[in-house]
């Protein structure tokens, strides 16, 4: 549909009818009918022998002077009519019923619009100007927005490889959608790509996201289209963002937790020998055939980092002798003697510079790795040897968590196995058809994700006696946003390192199989 285009219907002889437009009336108005008016409102329909085309003038309060619908043989178009300087000008508006800006409600976008365009015109602006303007807001289209919100944020000052393949995934799951016009989109459209993508996917997460997406980027829309013009778009193009509606779908926090819990999405480690202990025991098993990713799951636990950040590590001795700026990596520090090391984090999540001690367990692991590989710059290079997912640090944990996620449970339904068999007939029990009875009913029971190390580590903090709650949240790297407490009083480096050591020995307490440190357990007892 091209707005503000000379219009020649309003030369034909038609008749005009000056009438309050409803819009429950807007649909009732074809060729072969006439309005019936009564007090300058449409009380009813009647037939006319021959169709024929005519013209409706709202009389609607405070609707612009000049509104007027055409019902012609293949469209309703929406015009306004203003005298301007002795001269008067007929406007085409849009087509009924695609006029839909902001409220879904064709009537009263384009009473707005009518209202803009009829201030543009008395002041002088050059109507044929408004026409172009408005044929450039007309083909602008979802897929523009997205695209061009996503080429800003790839420029922008910290953009994060997840976000950007999270807008990519965004704009793939709109694709029936990105070319639809900025006019055509209001609640409807939203409505029907919440309820698409949520039915394609199976869960409301993908949808959620989406919107979500789809909001920020209309957001920036809107404040570029303000910053390039003085004043607002006289049609009211985007003054509301249409998808700030998304927000009536996105789940409470308290609704989320509950989900996450009944899904056993989110899965921290509890601190137990069975568990927490099982794993390390199991985890360090490993290290003589997997030294990286061994290595790369226990710092990642005991620095309760995000797995990216650990990956992105470099030895700060390496990069300073290699001449390159350290305030561009995220850097491990292992001083000279006993003291412990230190890792600076940046292009955090916060987007922050995070700073956090170590232990001497994680010193200690790490000054061995720094023995086993001379001369590297990354604390985990990269082994990677397709071309395609190569990069220069470690990042595939994933084989190596399913295979102890594996081997955790064969062990754990060995013991359940065992412990069946012995409360039972072990003639019966361990009868072939029992066991593969058992196997189909075992629920797995190791269902941990790389970010659940990051859930452990704050869960086994926040549980020891004594620990401040402004610790946890310097050692997580936490926002305190609205924390004014937090943001004036942070907790010393002496004080981090203190109880950073009470929570690393917390976390390696039930371990059996660590290394002795100087003769003595790892962890305290």
């Amino acid at each position: 549909m091209e707005l503000h285009r000379t219009t020649t219907f309003v030369q034909q002889k038609c008749s005009k009818t000056q009438v309050l437009i409803k819009r429950d009336k807007l649909k009732k108005l074809p060729l072969f009918v006439r309005p019936v008016v009564a007090n300058g409102k449409m009380v009813g329909l009647t037939d006319v022998d021959e169709p024929k085309a005519y013209i409706v003038s709202d009389s609607a309060p405070n609707t612009p002077p000049g509104l007027c619908l055409y019902v012609g043989t293949k469209r309703k178009t929406f015009y306004l009519q203003v005298r301007v300087g002795g001269k008067v000008t007929k406007v085409a508006l849009g087509d009924y019923p695609r006029l839909n800006v902001n409220t879904d409600d064709p009537l009263t976008d384009v009473r707005q619009i009518a209202g803009d365009v009829r201030f543009s015109m008395k002041r002088g602006e050059d109507i044929q100007e408004l026409r172009a303007e408005e044929r450039g807001i007309v083909a602008t289209t979802l897929g523009h927005v997205m695209a061009n919100y996503l080429e800003q944020y790839k420029k922008g000052k910290d953009p994060r490889p997840n976000s950007v393949k999270a807008i990519e995934a965004a704009i793939r799951r709109l694709k029936p959608w990105l070319g639809k016009s900025l006019r055509t989109i209001g609640v409807k459209s939203v409505q029907e790509i919440w309820e698409r993508i949520a039915k394609e996917q199976g869960h409301r997460t993908a949808a959620e996201q989406t919107l979500m997406w789809c909001r920020a980027a209309f957001n920036v829309h809107i404040e570029d289209q303000q910053a390039n013009r003085n004043r607002a778009s006289f049609d009211g193009e985007l003054l509301v963002n249409p998808f700030n509606i998304a927000r009536r779908h996105m789940r409470t926090r308290a609704e989320l937790e509950a989900e996450y819990e009944d899904r056993k999405v989110r899965n921290p480690l509890e601190n137990t020998p069975e568990k927490l202990g099982t794993w390390l025991d199991a985890l360090w098993a490993k290290r003589q055939r997997n030294r990286d990713a061994v290595d790369y799951m226990l710092l990642t636990l005991l620095l309760g980092a995000r797995k990216s950040e650990t990956a992105k590590l470099v030895w700060r001795d390496q990069l300073l002798a290699e001449g390159l700026d350290e305030t561009e990596f995220s850097v491990l520090s292992l001083p000279e003697g006993a003291e412990c090391g230190q890792v600076t984090l940046r292009g955090t999540k916060s987007g922050t510079t995070h700073s956090v001690p170590l232990g001497r367990f994680a010193t200690w692991l790490m000054r061995l790795r720094q023995q086993e590989q001379p001369n590297q710059l990354y604390v985990f290079p990269s082994s990677s040897k397709n071309p395609k997912t190569e990069s220069a640090y470690y990042n595939s944990p994933r084989e190596f968590v399913a295979s102890l996620r594996s081997t955790l449970e064969k062990k754990s339904l060995q013991l359940a196995w065992g412990e069946y068999v012995a409360s039972r007939d072990p003639e019966i029990a361990a009868s072939v058809e029992a066991q593969e009875e058992f196997e189909r009913r075992y629920r797995p029971q190791w269902v941990f994700t790389m970010h659940d190390l990051r859930r452990t580590f704050c869960t086994v903090a926040v549980n020891i006696e004594g620990m401040p709650y402004a610790v946890v949240q310097q050692l997580m790297n936490h926002g305190q946003m609205g924390n004014v407490t937090a943001r004036y009083g942070k907790p010393s480096q002496d004080t981090l390192r203190r109880y950073m050591q009470k929570l690393e020995d917390e976390i390696l307490r039930h371990a059996t199989v660590l290394p002795r440190l100087d003769g003595e357990a790892v962890s305290e007892h």
